[in-house]
């Protein structure tokens, strides 16, 4: 091959990966393309916690079972020790595409709890501990498709602790019926 060949194709390479390096737009993947998940970190009960996963488990049901029958929204994950993680949002109902919400509320059972309309309820369980209720905090919900898509980020703080997340939650391929 010629020089008078090698520079163009030398220049159009240079110029591909000179656009490849340059700013990407702000605009998050297509989560059902496998590319959803849970980004968290901050202190739970005097322990550093740190989460990234990038499928954690979604459920849209009801998440305490012996607390009495109700719907929620859960992320069951594992933190980056293995030790396992649950968030669970209290009051579904709540949680609207572009709604920023002050965390916590003093409901007692999950009727009351339910009923929340002007605030998030989220608690939090870490490994065998007792689960915790963010007591404040902000949670901004970007995306919301009931039962199948939630994206948006929270900080929150707890009464040993704080946390901050940003999520991107689908079902995984395994559970879609």
């Amino acid at each position: 091959m010629t020089s008078a060949r090698v520079l163009p194709l030398l220049l159009l390479l240079l110029a591909v990966l000179g656009a490849a390096c340059g700013d990407a737009p702000d605009v998050l993947p297509d989560p059902r393309g496998g590319r959803s998940g849970l980004q968290m970190s901050g202190l739970f009960s005097d322990r550093q916690i740190a989460v990234s996963d990038g499928l954690p488990v979604l459920n849209t049901t009801d998440c305490d079972v012996n607390e009495g029958p109700d719907r929620d929204v859960c992320i069951v994950t594992r933190d980056i020790n293995g030790e396992l993680l649950r968030v669970i949002f209290e009051n579904p109902v709540a949680l609207q595409e572009g709604a920023v919400l002050p965390v916590g509320s003093d409901c007692a059972t999950d009727e009351a709890c339910d009923e929340v309309l002007d605030a998030a309820v989220i608690d939090f369980e870490f490994g065998d501990r007792r689960r915790v209720r963010a007591e404040s905090g902000t949670l901004r919900i970007e995306v919301v498709e009931p039962g199948q898509r939630y994206r948006g980020e929270f900080d929150v703080r707890l009464p040993d602790g704080s946390l901050s997340a940003t999520f991107d939650l689908v079902p995984r391929p395994d559970e879609l019926s």
